[in-house]
């Protein structure tokens, strides 16, 4: 396996579980706001800065190794971000994983909005 490759997708797997973490914590927000249970709401909120934080530190790393990869994986990268087919199974395995990542991504995304849209719902 190309090496490049695989600092790709170690990259993208610990996105993936840094995104796993926010989304199991803002699980448990949306339990304790169903609870009516605002300490635990707010504590929980705190502990997901972490990994947030991790997640910019992430997308940092990813944006200096794109940078300094050649420019054949760049452009694959690329085509693979804009659903080209892949070619290997270095490019497979990082499109399954960028598809895993967003899928949660999406779904991390609804849950906040409903949890916006529960909490505009109680101040009212």
């Amino acid at each position: 396996m190309n090496a490049e490759w695989i600092k790709i997708l170690v990259q993208l797997k610990k996105r993936y579980s840094l995104l796993s973490e926010i989304y199991d914590l803002t699980e448990q927000m949306s339990q304790a706001l169903n609870r009516d249970d605002e300490i635990s709401f707010s504590m929980l909120l705190a502990m997901r800065q972490e990994p947030i934080l991790k997640m910019k530190e992430s997308d940092m790393i990813i944006k200096g190794l794109r940078s300094t990869l050649p420019v054949d994986i760049v452009n694959r990268w690329s085509a693979l971000e804009n659903n080209d087919n892949p070619n290997s199974q270095e490019e497979t395995l990082f499109k399954q994983q960028m598809e895993q990542n967003q899928r949660l991504v999406e779904r991390l995304v609804s849950f906040d909005k409903r949890i916006l849209k529960v909490l505009s719902n109680k101040k009212r």
